[in-house]
């Protein structure tokens, strides 16, 4: 009987102490990767895409072993493929890029699981993380790339759509790890000014599209 009380001890204490795992953690996080970005010009018309990059600081705040809250700061460069007028010949275009340069800000809910051994901890900790939230973009540059014109007047200077993330972290050293992840954007506000002298010469609506890029970087964990 005593040994059957002792087992239920020892068993209840290691589940308990799995579950607390993470409670009050903080992460902080340094990292950047490659943007793949495009627009939607009035709702059905998909225009080409452009490759840029994005600059990202995060943090989150655990609030289940399997739960945090996340946000990030990213210096965030959007746009689209299209096309201008030709200044030598007023009939003929040229290819583009309109680029776009946003300070964005993501709040998520940053789901947890898989398991390994940590490191800094005698318990277990989830590896691959999936994130999903709303973010805010505020835009601080846009411009033309052949003719070198900017644009910034013609647009608004907020975007707001929805922010994924994908990810997988590895720990290379107590309290620090290492993340590859998917990161996503989808912007849901018409970012054209209420002008005919808009980004395309047209009085159109512009949406940023699906913005996917490609990250690495470290995060850093306080227990």
């Amino acid at each position: 009987m005593k040994k059957s009380l002792l087992t239920i001890i020892i068993a209840s204490y290691a589940l308990l102490n799995v579950n607390a795992q993470n409670y009050g953690e903080f992460q902080f996080g340094i990292g950047g990767g490659v943007n793949f970005s495009s627009a939607t010009i009035d709702d059905d018309r998909e225009t080409g895409s452009i490759t840029s990059f994005n600059v990202a600081f995060s943090t989150e705040y655990y609030v289940h072993n399997r739960l945090g809250i996340k946000a990030k700061i990213i210096y965030d460069n959007k746009g689209w493929e299209g096309e201008t007028t030709d200044p030598n010949s007023v009939l003929e275009t040229i290819k583009t890029d309109y680029s776009l340069t946003y300070i964005t800000v993501p709040v998520m809910a940053n789901f947890h699981f898989g398991s390994i051994q940590s490191r800094a901890q005698p318990f277990s900790t989830r590896p691959w993380y999936l994130s999903l939230g709303p973010y805010i973009g505020f835009l601080t540059k846009a411009e033309e790339s052949e003719l070198g014109t900017d644009f910034k007047e013609t647009l608004k200077g907020i975007d707001y759509g929805v922010a994924f993330n994908f990810g997988l972290r590895f720990e290379i050293a107590d309290f620090t790890k290492l993340y590859v992840e998917y990161d996503g954007q989808y912007g849901l506000a018409d970012i054209s000014a209420d002008s005919k002298a808009s980004a395309t010469n047209d009085n159109v609506s512009i949406k940023n599209g699906l913005r996917s890029s490609v990250n690495l970087g470290l995060l850093f964990a306080f227990y």
